[in-house]
This record gives structure tokens, C-alpha cells and sequence, in this order.
């Protein structure tokens, strides 16, 4: 009977009127390159604060020095209250202070990384996309907000783009 009863409901509703597909957008988030080029700002535009609040939150690496990041490998940063992290047996990370468009930014030691579980050291070297990043987080002095809603610390010539998890 229930089945009679659904079949007939699903009759009706092929009976109405199709709805119309909505049109998609491409994200930005999902075209990191577009981002990177300033093909979506049209689309996107400025914000009206050009520097966020609060740079905590998990993160992806997007771009490093004005250019993409395209590996087959992704970066996740988390910025706490006052420590950005990446998974890295090198132990890398930085203690900051941010208020309004300034970011400081000094590294701190290995012990205090937050990541659980705790990466063993390693003497590795860091892929060269890496250690451009971790040279621009070094140098970081300002932090903006991108029209795609990520944010760009920048500083000594470098940037490191980063879009929301």
C-alpha cells in the first residue's frame, strides 16, 4: 500500500512543470589560477575592508609569490589564536601577532607544535614550493583580503595566498 501510495506521488510530480536549472558559476575557490590571474574580479570585487578581523581557521595553500600553487600535493595551515602551523617533520612554525593590515610573524620552537600527532624531526630538505612558502610566512609584514575571500600574508617581496578549508 505505501508503495502504491509513493508511486502515485512520483506520478504527479513528473505530471508538473520542470524547474529550471540553475546556472552555475565557477567558484573561484575551485580555480586557483583564476584567482591568481585577476580573471574573476569582475565577479568578485574588492572588499569594502581590505583586511580581515581574524586570520585563524584552517587554510589551503593557493599561492606562493604571486604565482599558483599547482602540485600534486596539498598544504593545509591552521592559524590559531597565536601560532600558524603546517604538517611538516621539519617541525616549522611560527608564533604571530596580527591587528588590522600588520602581521608579525618569528618562528618558534619545534616542542610547541599544536599538530597531534607530533611529526618525528626529520633532516629533509623541504620541496622548493615549500620552502618559498615558509621564506614568504618568514617575511610576512601585512595581510590582506582577497576578492575570493581568502587572504594573502605578504612581506620582503614574497606572498603566500591561502583560501578557507
Amino acid at each position: 500500500m505505501r508503495a502504491l501510495a509513493a508511486l502515485a506521488f512520483a506520478g504527479l510530480a513528473a505530471c508538473g512543470p520542470a524547474l529550471p536549472e540553475p546556472e552555475e558559476r565557477e567558484h573561484p575557490m575551485g580555480d586557483p589560477r583564476a584567482a591568481m590571474e585577476g580573471r574573476i574580479v569582475e565577479e568578485f570585487p574588492e572588499p569594502a575592508n581590505p583586511w580581515p578581523e581574524t586570520i585563524r581557521g584552517d587554510w589551503r595553500l593557493a599561492g606562493i609569490d604571486g604565482e599558483p600553487f599547482e602540485a600534486d600535493y596539498g598544504v593545509a595551515i591552521h592559524i590559531g589564536q597565536d601560532r600558524i602551523e603546517f604538517d611538516n617533520c621539519q617541525q616549522i612554525a611560527w608564533n604571530y601577532t596580527h591587528k588590522a593590515e600588520k602581521v608579525t610573524t618569528r618562528r618558534t620552537p619545534a616542542i610547541t607544535i599544536d599538530i597531534k600527532p607530533k611529526p618525528l624531526p626529520c633532516a629533509a630538505p623541504l620541496e622548493p614550493e615549500i620552502a618559498s612558502m615558509v621564506a614568504a610566512i618568514d617575511a610576512a609584514s601585512e595581510v590582506r583580503r582577497t576578492p575570493e575571500n581568502g587572504i594573502q600574508l605578504s612581506g620582503g617581496s614574497h606572498s603566500v595566498t591561502l583560501f578557507s578549508q
